[in-house]
């Protein structure tokens, strides 16, 4: 805390992943993360001073204090032995995206999915829950943009992908012939609340203080509609986002 007040610089440990993070034509950092914390460097009296690097190096980056806080990352003990973690400050969820002009999906339950053809990105979280579809054809693809091309075209009834990634790229293109049908059955997808994310900042006595600063930011936005606001500006508009984060206490729960 006494850093950053001295040098009235608040340094992210940020990569780039729209919308969470990412760099306008201009070369401006943009996204949800930089319009949380930008607000939050205002309370400091601070500036915010972005530190690209890989997100793999964000963890360290802030263990070590090269920098002040790392953006959007799970939960999990390996994490919590050198850094700590904020209050939870998004849900993530997995959504079921069909064609806008001729779904072959009606409803988001497991018996409308059943037998379908369902698309997913090679290596994600989504093809162990297209795979517990019962007798789906799971068809994989290299990035979203493959998989919204075999949605749109037919080649495919659904698509199993994240809700942050779907509700982006529709709001970066409201033509796309793609739209959200709902959420990825329960019974096939783990429950939101262990999919929150977090910000990191240094453990001990140096982040103490910047940690309860940090916190009481995030409680008061996710609270008085600050933060969806935020969000309303990247095409997130779902209430999912934000599902019972108010409430939530400053500590992982588990």
């Amino acid at each position: 805390m006494a850093k950053v007040e001295s040098t009235h610089q608040l340094v992210i440990a940020m990569s780039a992943f729209a919308p969470e993070d990412y760099q306008s034509a201009s070369g401006q950092w943009a996204g949800y993360d930089p319009a949380i914390l930008s607000g939050f460097a205002k309370t400091l009296g601070a500036k915010l001073v972005i530190d690209a690097i890989p997100f793999a190096a964000s963890v360290e980056a802030v263990a070590t204090h090269r920098a002040d806080i790392t953006v959007d990352i799970y939960y999990t003990k390996q994490r919590a032995q050198v850094i700590s973690f904020s209050r939870p400050m998004l849900n993530y969820n997995d959504v079921v995206a069909v064609s806008k002009t001729n779904s072959q999906v009606k409803q988001d339950t497991v018996s409308a999915l059943t037998g379908k053809r369902i698309a997913v990105v090679t290596g994600s979280e989504e093809v162990g829950e297209a795979n517990k579809t019962p007798n789906a054809t799971v068809k994989q693809y290299s990035n979203i943009e493959e998989s919204f091309l075999a949605l749109s075209s037919g080649r495919v009834a659904a698509d199993y992908q994240p809700d942050v990634d779907v509700s982006w790229a529709i709001h970066q293109n409201p033509s796309l012939n793609v739209k959200i049908l709902g959420a990825v059955p329960s019974s096939l997808a783990p429950p939101v609340a262990s999919l929150r994310g977090y910000y990191g900042v240094p453990k001990g006595s140096y982040g103490k203080q910047f940690l309860a600063a940090l916190d009481s930011y995030l409680k008061k936005i996710e609270c008085n509609g600050t933060e969806q606001k935020m969000l309303d500006n990247f095409g997130m508009n779902s209430p999912i986002y934000l599902q019972g984060l108010c409430s939530a206490g400053n500590t992982y729960a588990g």
